[in-house]
């Protein structure tokens, strides 16, 4: 259905200046929604024809001088630019976007600096915000996955509607519903993969309603669907496997013995990432202690460093860059030799670094009697819940 779209000039006979003139007013009405602004322009009331919402260049001909003709000509060729900037506006949008509004035509012509008002806009302008924290309370594994979720967006709106970008104001749950289908169908992911793609995009219009670039949030009720997870942990006899393994390249030990060190402690990859000397608290009693606030929930963890992660440390002391303890290779690329690691080491398992933490809290604590409450401490876990998928023990919750 075609839009209704019209724009008038109105002068505000109420704001009479002391130069006898009142501000020139422009309206923009589009289906009904009206955006007023002022041109910034002015004229004597009466000069001023409310039928043409024009100045009147004929208005007494005999008294009309050369001068005041050519300001009122002027006057006119102005309001006639605004029109013709206003046209464009909707036209534009309309074929690039096929959505425009009264707000964004007013914006487009006062010139006035605009709010984000397109998905992949709003997307560019939060990870630019973003990508400016990265070291400093936001990790950059997160920040990439906002570039990989902004790039599925954008291939998804080329590929469904042939479009670059797509207004906010335009998403509805269907967007939602597409893109998911999109993303298990075309990219041929699965759910637990797409799942970080789907929460990141409705983050943005959220985003959008904070902002209050929208007043609704198209995917209020969107559910994320839940995986069974079933979470695997090495058993001992894996475990020694890959402790004893004479593996071939740096990489591949440095790999292992950082798996090592997150199965001894239960710390992931981003908190080992930001683990410095100031983490490692040595006790009355001589002992060492890792003491930090997991990065993701915040708690407060304190983990008692064993002979073995306290090897680890010594072994690649001064290798981490900016004061770190050591370096951190991205998930993806620690995946990739861990897999390899697997297969040396005959463990017939699809190895993962995730799954350090797991074994972390069956192997090292709940196979050797620590308390699931402690456990669910040293690992930084918002409730015991959470505990207990990692460590596949629901019968020992109180």
């Amino acid at each position: 259905m075609r839009s209704t779209f019209k724009l008038l000039f109105y002068i505000n006979r109420q704001k009479l200046k002391k130069n006898g003139k009142c501000p020139v007013m422009g309206r923009i009405t589009l289906d009904g929604k009206v955006s007023q602004y002022s041109t910034g322009l002015e004229v004597e009331p009466a000069y001023w024809e409310a039928d043409t919402g024009r100045a009147s260049t004929d208005w007494r001909k005999e008294s009309l001088d050369c001068e005041k003709k050519k300001e009122l000509v002027r006057l006119n060729d102005a309001l006639s630019a605004l029109e013709a900037k206003a046209h464009a506006a909707y036209k534009e949008n309309v074929d690039r976007y096929g959505f425009v509004s009264a707000e964004i035509i007013k914006n487009a012509v006062t010139g006035k600096s605009q709010v984000k008002e397109t998905l992949l806009a709003l997307m560019d302008e939060h990870n630019e915000e973003y990508a400016k924290r990265v070291g400093i309370d936001r990790t950059r594994h997160s920040y990439v996955r906002y570039l990989t979720t902004r790039k599925h967006i954008h291939n998804f709106m080329k590929y469904k509607y042939n479009m670059e970008d797509m207004p906010l104001r335009s998403l509805t749950m269907r967007f939602m519903t597409d893109f998911t289908f999109y993303l298990s169908t075309v990219l041929r992911l699965k759910v637990s993969a797409y799942n970080d793609y789907l929460i990141l995009l409705h983050k943005m219009t959220r985003l959008a309603l904070k902002k209050h670039i929208l007043k609704r949030d198209p995917f209020a009720g969107h559910k994320i669907e839940k995986v069974p997870v079933n979470h695997r942990y090495l058993t001992g006899e894996q475990f020694e496997k890959l402790l004893k393994a004479k593996l071939p390249t740096y990489r591949l030990c440095h790999t292992r013995d950082l798996f090592v060190f997150s199965t001894f402690t239960g710390i992931g990859r981003a908190d080992l990432a930001n683990l410095t000397e100031d983490n490692i608290i040595t006790k009355e009693d001589g002992s060492k202690w890792i003491h930090i606030a997991r990065q993701k929930t915040k708690a407060e963890c304190h983990i008692k460093l064993l002979d073995i992660p306290l090897r680890i440390i010594e072994k690649y002391r001064g290798e981490g860059k900016d004061g770190k303890l050591f370096y951190v290779p991205i998930t993806g690329n620690l995946n990739r030799s861990l897999k390899m690691i697997a297969e040396q080491c005959g463990l017939d398992c699809h190895l993962t670094y995730y799954q350090s933490r797991h074994s972390f809290a069956t192997l090292i604590c709940l196979n050797n009697g620590v308390p699931i409450e402690s456990i669910s401490k040293m690992m930084g876990h918002s409730s015991i819940r959470t505990t207990q998928i990692y460590a596949g023990a629901p019968r020992m919750v109180a």
